[in-house]
């Protein structure tokens, strides 16, 4: 899995027959004899998709509410759920099993939730998109809501980052009064352990490993201009910065030195330079002050003079581009956009794109791709009627 992962619970709640609110007689009568948590974390490779039992017991034992944990699950592909904020974690499939006696208070979704133990916590996650993800990928959502007399069972998503080493499930229950008795109880959190994570050691590596820049290699020269964007380092997994948790993914960025042919005026730009992905994604320049202040703190700093520059002149620095969190560490071609440009004095150039595969010291690639150094696609024009 990625630097995050989603963990899904299955649960089954069982609630009792009554108003809402829920019963909750004397302290004791249906949880008193139960022990507050039962069984041990399960052992799980965070960095892989697995599945597994689990068989801990939470027990309310104020109201004699029970929440089993019976699975856990990192295999939920989130790929297609944009507003997934995965600098906050990976999502964690859990299945619980929720029971509530007659005599019980009602229990709630959002009730649950899990801790680290890099003290980073995570609710039970309500994203656009989430929940028909895990539908159509067979983890049936728990109820949000389930009430006293009632037993409901289904999974509901959280969030943990691979480099944690444990975590713990928590349940939270107001405070609240019962109507019938008057008897009233406090705010309290019941915590259970989940997991102990096995892959956070290599996790930890992998995360240092891909914001470590790695020796590369590419070049792309348009044949009619003689721009020429040189590749000599790459970073694969930088993370986003925690300023910019609307986004989801990683920042991939390469070192480039750019030199702007002197055979027209109209020089270099950074929004002409794209990178192409092993899964065939087109990316722009990801433009973003957190990032380039993050990258800067790193010691890797962007262009210079943000990378216009006039015929003749040249710019070297980091270019961040922001890739989807399923993207590999390898595959990469950076490429040129050549706008279509009228030529002073008669004649036009047309628009066209030049691909240069990058290649990382140490790194094979599987990706099959054909594209080569300097190899050039000549496009539609673009309409843009700029003079050359």
């Amino acid at each position: 899995m990625s630097a995050t992962t989603a963990v899904v619970l299955g649960l089954t709640l069982t609630a009792c027959s009554g108003g809402g609110g829920g019963g909750g007689a004397s302290e004791g009568k249906s949880g008193g004899d139960a022990k507050p948590v039962s069984g041990s974390a399960v052992k799980i490779d965070l960095t892989k998709d697995v599945e597994k039992k689990v068989g801990v017991t939470l027990t309310d034992t104020q109201v004699g509410d029970r929440v089993e944990i019976k699975k856990v699950s990192t295999k939920l592909d989130t790929d297609n759920v944009k507003s997934l904020k995965s600098s906050q974690g990976d999502v964690v499939l859990v299945q619980l099993k929720v029971t509530v006696p007659d005599d019980g208070y009602s229990v709630s979704t959002t009730d649950i939730g899990l801790k680290d133990d890099q003290d980073t916590t995570s609710s039970n996650l309500y994203a656009g998109g989430l929940e028909a993800a895990m539908e159509a990928q067979g983890y049936a959502a728990l109820p949000s809501y389930v009430s006293t007399g009632s037993t409901k069972t289904g999974w509901v998503a959280l969030q943990v980052l691979d480099t944690a080493k444990s975590a713990d499930l928590t349940w939270k229950r107001a405070k609240h009064t019962d109507y019938e008795s008057g008897k009233k109880y406090p705010a309290r959190t019941m915590t259970a352990p989940l997991l102990k994570n096995t892959g956070a050691d290599s996790a930890v590596t992998a995360a240092k490993e891909g914001a470590t820049p790695k020796k590369a290699s590419a070049k792309s020269t348009d044949d009619v201009t003689k721009n020429t964007v040189t590749v000599d380092q790459i970073i694969t997994n930088f993370p986003l910065p925690a300023a910019v948790d609307y986004e989801s993914g990683h920042i991939v960025a390469v070192h480039i030195k750019v030199d702007a042919g002197s055979v027209y005026t109209s020089g270099w730009s950074p929004s002409d330079l794209q990178l192409l992905t092993a899964d065939g994604d087109k990316i722009d320049r990801y433009s973003n002050a957190d990032v380039a202040t993050a990258l800067a703190e790193k010691g890797f700093s962007g262009l210079t003079d943000d990378g216009y520059i006039s015929s003749g002149e040249s710019t070297t620095g980091w270019v961040p581009f922001l890739v989807k969190p399923s993207t590999g560490d390898s595959g990469f071609t950076i490429s040129q956009h050549r706008r279509a440009a009228n030529i002073i004095g008669g004649g036009s150039v047309p628009a066209a794109d030049f691909p240069a595969k990058i290649t990382v010291e140490g790194v094979s690639d599987d990706s099959g791709s054909s594209e080569s150094d300097d190899q050039s696609t000549e496009g539609s024009d673009d309409g843009s009627g700029s003079n050359a």
